[in-house]
């Protein structure tokens, strides 16, 4: 029987409802499922306008606070890659500074503690190579240490290199000659590690080690480390048979001998400092009590480290650079600051009215001006009448009879090398000054296979010489000088 329409109106709508929902459970859970998301969803859209702001302006800035902060500036480049840019435009054109116009930023107290003296070492074969002791270097990881002191941290790499490189206003036409120098270098290595010919080969093995690690290479180097690798064997292993004594030989040092020994005495020292490479201990304790050993009276050092009055400059300057890389190894050996006070008063002895520094007695050599500065600046880190005076005279005498030409009657790439870390230690506008002087000049003297060429001048030692030590010696000296941008920098620690 059906139903009577009229009826099926007086049907509660609610009854009605309930009657359809029975008849369709799964139709009744859909529904209330997508009623519950509808809500929730709805809810946390609400909340999060009331209480964030917006996370972009129209403008494409970051909103920070009532600012919109920029977009970071771009990394600066890895001067390691000889196609990127320059990292600073050519410094500016200025005329050389008065006392009172040179300016520095830096000053360094120095305090230390001494501890046993070295014994002798015997010979050892690990691998491939005689070694000294037993450990191979087991923090090396890239290569170096990660205690490596500040004034060292420019020769990292990558981005350190680049920054330090850029803050000192070095170029890319500069690091490109650097790495075109180790690459002649590496090249230039004889089969047994050693760089140079005939008595010669220990300085330049030295000087060339010097250049790779000023770079930041070592043993563990992709490029170098095989070359920095043979070339610090060569050292351990005759340096160990010479108990030391690092010209090679066990004969007394002589007139070469001292300039040899403490040439690769810095070199090993550099190494032990940027790898803490412990095979080198012994060797680096024993070369070094031999300079201590072997100071005069005076404070200076002398041929064969005699005792006599008088004592060379020039000899006295590679000394002290060797004692300043022991002070930095923080092996605590014997005697090295005691020595490094004594030397200062020999450089005051030697100090011309001028301000420039003398050979044996107190007058105003160029030549050797830069050494006096250099070398008490890396020691007493400050800028006293020392320091102050002998900066206004070298950079007087380089502008009236000295000027830095590499083709010039008086270049002379000893005195350079001293001369661009003494301006760069002092900062100011020496260095801007200095900077501007030699950086194009001795870029632009290379040849075309990474070398350097002889100069015009003629210099004390091997600077001319067209045998395998002249080449080494001035492609080294040069490649040290274009490094100072990151290879130490100046510090107030």
């Amino acid at each position: 029987m059906e139903t009577d329409p009229e009826q099926k109106k007086k049907v509660p709508f609610s009854v009605w409802l309930q009657e359809k929902l029975a008849a369709s459970r799964f139709l009744t859970i859909s529904l209330l499922l997508h009623v519950v998301l509808v809500v929730v969803g709805g809810s946390v859209v609400l909340f999060k306008q009331a209480v964030e702001p917006p996370d972009f302006e129209a403008s494409g800035g970051v909103v920070n606070g009532d600012a919109v902060a920029q977009a970071p500036q771009e990394q600066p480049p890895d001067l390691s890659q000889a196609t990127q840019q320059a990292a600073t435009p050519d410094q500016p054109q200025i005329s050389a500074p008065s006392v009172s116009a040179i300016t520095s930023t830096t000053s360094m107290a120095t305090n230390f503690t001494m501890s046993a003296a070295p014994v002798p070492v015997a010979v050892k074969a690990i691998g491939d190579a005689k070694m000294v002791g037993a450990a191979m270097p087991t923090n090396l990881g890239s290569g170096l240490s990660k205690g490596l002191p500040s004034s060292m941290a420019g020769r990292a790499g990558g981005t350190a290199r680049s920054m330090a490189a850029m803050k000192m206003g070095g170029k890319e036409k500069s690091e490109k000659a650097v790495m075109q120098g180790l690459r002649w270098l590496k090249q230039a290595q004889a089969a047994d590690g050693s760089w140079g010919d005939g008595g010669y080969r220990p300085s330049m093995t030295g000087l060339a080690i010097l250049c790779f690690l000023g770079h930041g290479e070592t043993p563990e180097s992709p490029e170098f480390g095989p070359t920095v690798k043979k070339g610090l064997d060569w050292v351990l292993e005759n340096g160990t048979k010479s108990q030391g004594k690092l010209m090679m030989t066990n004969t007394a040092f002589g007139q070469g001998g001292v300039y040899q020994h403490a040439i690769v005495a810095y070199a090993i020292g550099e190494y032990f400092t940027m790898t803490k490479d412990e095979r080198f201990i012994p060797l680096l304790k024993q070369a070094i009590q031999y300079i201590v050993d072997g100071q005069a009276p005076d404070g200076g050092w002398q041929y064969d480290y005699a005792k006599g009055p008088d004592s060379d400059t020039s000899v006295a300057g590679w000394q002290i650079q060797a004692l300043k890389a022991a002070h930095l190894t923080e092996l605590k050996i014997p005697g090295v600051d005691e020595a490094l006070d004594k030397a200062m008063v020999n450089l005051k002895r030697v100090q011309g009215p001028k301000g420039g520094f003398g050979y044996r007695k107190a007058e105003d050599r160029y030549s050797l001006t830069g050494v006096g500065v250099l070398c008490t600046y890396f020691w007493k880190q400050d800028r006293d009448k020392v320091v102050k005076n002998g900066i206004e005279f070298l950079l007087k005498e380089t502008d009236e009879r000295h000027p830095v030409k590499y083709k010039g009657e008086t270049a002379d790439l000893y005195a350079w090398y001293y001369n661009t870390q003494a301006c760069l230690m002092y900062g100011g506008s020496a260095w801007t000054k200095w900077n501007r002087l030699f950086q194009d000049e001795v870029a632009s003297a290379q040849t075309a296979d990474g070398s350097w060429p002889a100069p015009g001048g003629k210099a004390h030692g091997p600077q001319t010489g067209e045998n395998m030590t002249g080449k080494v010696y001035r492609s080294a000296l040069c490649i040290l000088m274009l490094e100072v941008f990151y290879r130490y920098m100046p510090t107030t620690k």
